[in-house]
């Protein structure tokens, strides 16, 4: 029965209309000739950056700095993520001293060193009648953040917007830096919005607490368009984070008065380009038609989630793994790539045409959000010495859902050694501290061919470089460059 109604859950409905083939990366008209080899789908629940479940990191007063060890045993989990709130009640009027700087900056640093990223969020109080900053208090708070969130950005997976309000999220503002009977956005609460999006780094989102308020500092309800999407604008830049997910059929407020289904369809399409996260919130009876798997299931892929909290609510998460959904949700939460096939040439020259392509497809719920590089790799079989060339491509532009073709075309260098190449492809972190981890680059959903040593997924192992290959000389400006 379970394993019927997850079938039935895979939405091919929601996602049809977004199903394309997109030729082309480097030269779009390329003719590619060659093996063609199809890959086989792996079902392993694996970890991947950016993307599944976090688990929660809560301090006060500067208690409890993360530690490298605990942090280390999430990716034996298969999580990637932790969420870092930090609550800071004994700065609502003062600025931020220097020792709590520091203290932000060695979360970063363990981060890093634990091969994760981090939600962050930073408040004033965790309880519903607490105070919450200035708005001047605020502005400061943030200017002295800035260096630490740009020096830091690369393990950071966004920030969620915080500071106002219980919990920092944007509701009983005792400064009333939010209208807090309708929630609408205020001068205040707009000039501390995008002074965070100002002191955080244009490759980084800011979740707001509640769509609603995006639409409201945009002056529009209209989602944003394939056009805007990645382009750095502010509203580019903008997501949601729901924790109130499931709880009740509005989401204890997170959608408007009235306007749910005006809400959902609006996110539904917003957040095939931002990212959206959050948690479970209530196992009550309130929660009780919601919180069951078929429509967590239907609602995760409608809304496109990319991240949730594994431990909040916990009766609501125990109730997916009785019910038979979890794996399904572990998979698929975020991005999902699998490679379908590629065409491959089976011999190339030195100073010769190398064109490929391959197909990839998403069988995830959402994007990923984050910049990220493409690379083909040649690695000599034998000595091991690689050959790289960056591709043209956008993945954040691999919808879920959609298939893409991308196809490659590069020059062979003309001092290359002869012999047989392995052909991989590498999606990297685009960060200079992050580019040669594994633990930061992309593993796609296939078998047999990720190197959890490189971080690369291998697509062919037969191409053989020799001075007696067919095929023209290359003439373009995109050569395999050796490293």
């Amino acid at each position: 029965m379970v394993r019927q109604l997850l079938q039935r859950l895979r939405t091919p409905i929601v996602f049809s209309l977004l199903s394309l083939t997109v030729a082309g990366s480097c030269h779009a008209a390329t003719t590619v000739s060659g093996e063609t080899k199809n890959y086989q789908v792996s079902q392993e629940n694996f970890t991947n950056p950016e993307r599944g479940f976090y688990i929660n990191y809560l301090t006060r007063h500067q208690e409890s700095p993360l530690k490298a060890s605990e942090l280390a045993t999430l990716k034996s989990r298969n999580i990637s993520l932790a969420r870092r709130l930090y609550i800071i009640p004994q700065y609502r009027y003062n600025s931020l001293p220097q020792s709590f700087l520091e203290f932000v900056k060695q979360d970063l640093d363990t981060a890093r060193q634990a091969g994760i990223k981090l939600v962050v969020r930073f408040a004033y109080n965790w309880d519903i009648g607490g105070y919450d900053a200035p708005r001047d208090i605020i502005l400061t708070h943030l200017e002295q953040l800035q260096p630490v969130l740009t020096n830091n950005h690369d393990v950071i997976a966004y920030l969620e917007a915080g500071f106002i309000g219980a919990w920092g999220q944007w509701n009983r503002s005792s400064h009333q830096l939010i209208n807090n009977t309708t929630l609408d956005v205020t001068a205040d609460s707009r000039a501390i919005f995008f002074k965070m999006l100002n002191v955080l780094p244009p490759q980084r989102m800011v979740a707001l607490p509640f769509p609603k308020q995006k639409m409201d500092m945009f002056n529009t309800t209209q989602p944003l368009k394939s056009s805007e999407a990645f382009s750095g604008s502010d509203r580019a830049r903008t997501a949601t984070h729901n924790d109130g997910f499931l709880a009740s059929s509005d989401n204890l407020g997170f959608y408007t008065y009235r306007q749910v289904e005006r809400d959902k369809q609006y996110l539904s399409t917003d957040n095939l380009y931002v990212v959206h996260g959050g948690e479970t919130a209530s196992a009550s009876s309130h929660a009780q038609p919601y919180i069951g798997c078929a429509n967590a299931l239907t609602e995760m892929a409608q809304l496109r989630w990319s991240v949730l909290n594994l431990e909040f609510h916990h009766t609501v998460v125990q109730g997916w793994e009785k019910q038979g959904c979890m794996p399904e949700i572990k998979k698929r939460l975020g991005y999902r790539f699998r490679l379908l096939k590629s065409t491959i040439p089976n011999q190339v020259k030195p100073a010769g045409t190398f064109a490929m392509n391959f197909v990839v497809t998403n069988d995830g719920w959402a994007n990923a959000y984050n910049p990220r590089k493409v690379e083909i790799v040649l690695r000599h079989k034998q000595t091991k010495k690689e050959y790289y060339i960056p591709v043209n491509e956008e993945p954040r532009k691999w919808l879920p859902g959609s298939t893409k073709t991308v196809t490659v075309e590069a020059g062979i260098p003309a001092n290359i050694p002869s012999g047989e190449y392995q052909v991989l492809l590498n999606l990297p972190d685009p960060s200079s501290t992050l580019y040669n981890r594994p633990a930061y680059s992309i593993r796609l959903a296939n078998q047999n061919t990720w190197e959890g040593a490189t971080g690369y997924n291998l697509l062919s192992t037969t191409v053989t470089v020799t001075s007696n290959g067919s095929g023209s000389n290359y003439s373009g400006t995109q050569i395999f460059t050796s490293r």
